[in-house]
């Protein structure tokens, strides 16, 4: 065991843990969303967030199994990780525009760094 793999391996299993619990994080809120959501806007912001949980499940899977998927769901994990978090700052409460860009300004650092923990080649 070189001693790549010994940093690396540890990095990828806390990486694929963070991004369990913030699709637990996500899913959960959105079905408490769900019933509070009154506007079009909500509406949308919900379903997207149900979304984004469960494909940061999905990317962890692709992660181990069935990598040819793996691309795609990535791309669509952080759009939708992007889209709910620039979303939430417009629709509910007042809408804050440069909130909004904040927000998806972070969602797209964090995924990256998250990808970028899960393996080599994933973040690129």
């Amino acid at each position: 065991m070189n001693q790549d793999s010994v940093v690396r391996r540890p990095l990828c299993v806390a990486a694929a843990l963070l991004l369990l619990a913030l699709a637990w994080w996500t899913i959960s809120g959105g079905l408490r969303n769900l019933a509070q959501a009154r506007s079009l806007g909500q509406h949308v912001e919900t379903a997207i967030q149900l979304a984004c949980g469960l494909l940061g499940i999905a990317t962890v899977v692709t992660r181990f199994r069935w990598r040819s998927l793996g691309r795609a769901v990535r791309i669509a994990w952080v759009l939708t990780l992007a889209a709910t978090l620039g979303l939430s700052a417009l629709v509910w409460g007042p809408p804050f525009p440069l909130i909004a860009l904040l927000f998806v300004a972070l969602a797209l650092l964090g995924a990256w760094l998250i990808l970028w923990a899960l393996g080599p080649g994933l973040a690129a």
